[in-house]
């Protein structure tokens, strides 16, 4: 007498919680934290715009900032230096066109520009 009692709770129990998770949410309040119910669902609120509500999902964006220019400089006898003021402000100068480099002391050496 107890195993048909006890059955029969059993089914009670599996259909009841199957009939609750069907059901899903019907308003705002019964989803937990700061999710919202939509179309019968609890979602997050920026689920709309990443796609989780069946749109498509946005592109990501990227910022694109604009490389520097390459660094130059003049290329001596005594290696690569920096450019002179006046030649470092001159932006027409190209690869191989002449300059003065500066050593570290300040001293002017004649060579070429180069990247």
């Amino acid at each position: 007498m107890k195993f048909p009692a006890l059955l029969l709770a059993a089914t009670m129990t599996a259909g009841w919680s199957s009939f609750a998770q069907a059901a899903g949410c019907q308003y705002d309040m019964q989803c937990k934290g700061e999710r919202i119910c939509q179309q019968g669902q609890c979602v997050f609120p920026d689920a709309e715009d990443t796609g989780e509500a069946g749109g498509p999902s946005p592109l990501p964006t990227t910022k694109r900032t604009p490389s520097p220019p390459p660094p130059r400089g003049c290329c001596t006898v005594a290696g690569k230096l920096k450019l002179s003021p006046a030649a470092a402000s001159d932006t027409s100068l190209v690869v191989g066109d002449t300059c003065q480099g500066m050593t570290s002391s300040g001293k002017p050496v004649p060579g070429t520009i180069c990247n």
